[in-house]
């Protein structure tokens, strides 16, 4: 959880507050599926299908 942290700080400089959700579903046998998520919001931001 420290690039939590990190990214908390970060977005702090300068700000009175910051808010932060994070929600996690860990599965064992599940790998690599925020990667396929990312492409799929890549893809769909080029216009592809």
């Amino acid at each position: 959880m420290d690039v939590v942290k990190r990214v908390v700080e970060a977005a702090g400089e300068g700000a009175p507050r910051v808010g932060l959700v994070l929600e996690a579903d860990i599965r064992p046998g599940y790998e690599g599926r925020l990667g396929a998520t990312v492409e799929r919001v890549e893809q769909r931001r080029k216009g592809g299908a």
